[in-house]
């Protein structure tokens, strides 16, 4: 069996013993099951097949504050290995590259990404116990229902943004309705929009989309779909809207023809603001408590993504992004590499915490966490910082 695609069963008896699983049961209920669907499963067209085996300059932050006390240097005395789930999305190219690269092993670490077909909300246990290292994946009021329930999650880097000259996502409807004059957010009014999540930072990003054409998500019906689905959906009229990833936007406006952008690229950016954070890397409490391990992984991680932001200028230093990016994720064809929208990435791993905070309000208002936490207890970029130091 392919070690990337792990099932949940077969990784749940792999990792955890017995002694583990009512703890384990007890953390999954504290973080919720309102959570991004699955986006390891690939959409039903040719073009796309299961896998087999200029950047502008990021805005400072200020960093919040944190228990742990980062050291100035790694210091890795022995070769340590750590176990990381991924979703196996392109923004989370970083990590493959710094595998591929041999980013990692260069500071002394052999990380072995993993998937499982669970949501978030179920991986979260796995790393607030130290059965799964770190993971990376969409932000989630997951993270913030774990923390109410004392489940000590970080968020210690961010991965895919929308940045201005890569945004990756779009907002389409389908063609018959574009050519009936369907052509504004105001006319969205009254649509069926298809959203991978109702519980995820884009649902922040769909209420500014609406805001800007007079909306209000109450204004639009929201259909959830697994993204590798919505192309589909857009072409066979099961939604009207859809708010679309890279690369199903290009298989839905591209390759088949099935939907029409209203709003895209750096339009997108003016309305959400630049940097908008999607993913992040997140660690539980044992990684935090070993300070050296975690700066020696985000020095490997950031060297990967600056290489991923180099491949975006760089043509040849393109091709072998490509290469990797075929390698480890379900994305095979090279043509829709060329036609999609690469997504943004953060040079330095970090993000604006405010749209944390708007974010959390309106899961509240939504109902899909019961209060807020402060983003200090939500995120510590001190040891991104201190590994973008060392490069």
């Amino acid at each position: 069996m392919d070690r990337a695609m792990i099932t949940r069963r077969h990784f749940f008896q792999g990792l955890i013993g017995a002694s583990t699983f009512a703890f384990i049961g007890s953390l999954l209920s504290a973080c919720g099951s309102n959570q991004e669907p699955t986006r390891t499963t690939v959409p039903s067209t040719p073009a796309f097949t299961p896998a087999t085996g200029t950047s502008p300059s990021p805005t400072a932050v200020p960093s919040p504050t944190s228990a742990a006390t980062p050291t100035a240097v790694p210091t890795i005395s022995r070769t340590r290995k750590l176990k990381m789930r991924v979703a196996l999305a392109t923004e989370e190219a970083g990590n493959f590259i710094a595998v591929e690269k041999g980013f990692f092993k260069d500071v002394g670490l052999d990380v072995e990404l993993v998937t499982t077909q669970g949501t978030p909300g179920e991986v979260i246990p796995l790393v607030a116990v130290g059965q799964l290292d770190l993971f990376s994946g969409a932000i989630q009021a997951a993270l913030v229902n774990a923390r109410t329930q004392g489940v000590e999650v970080t968020i210690v880097a961010g991965e895919g943004a929308l940045r201005r000259g890569n945004v990756f996502h779009a907002y389409a409807v389908t063609k018959q309705l574009y050519d009936q004059g369907v052509r504004s957010v105001s006319d969205l009014r009254g649509r069926t929009l298809a959203m991978p999540s109702d519980a995820g930072i884009d649902l922040l990003e769909l209420k500014k989309v609406l805001e800007s054409g007079s909306l209000t998500l109450d204004d639009v019906k929201l259909q959830l779909i697994r993204l590798p689905d919505m192309p589909t959906a857009l072409q066979n009229g099961a939604v009207e809207a859809a708010e679309l990833v890279e690369p199903y936007a290009t298989i839905a406006t591209k390759q088949l023809d099935a939907a029409v952008p209203i709003v895209a690229g750096d339009a997108i950016v003016d309305i959400v603001g630049d940097n908008f954070p999607i993913s992040v890397i997140v660690v539980g409490p044992p990684m935090l408590k070993d300070p050296a391990l975690l700066e020696a992984f985000l020095v490997g991680y950031l060297r990967g993504a600056r290489y991923y932001l180099q491949a975006l200028k760089d043509p040849a230093v393109r091709a072998e992004v490509v290469a990797i990016l075929k390698n480890r994720t379900p994305l095979k064809d090279d043509k829709l590499y060329e036609q999609m929208t690469w997504p943004g990435v953060s040079a330095d791993g970090t993000f604006d915490i405010a749209k944390l905070e708007e974010a959390q309000q309106l899961w509240k208002q939504r109902g899909k966490i019961q209060q807020t936490v402060p983003v200090d207890q939500l995120v510590d970029f001190r040891f991104v910082t201190n590994a973008a130091k060392q490069i």
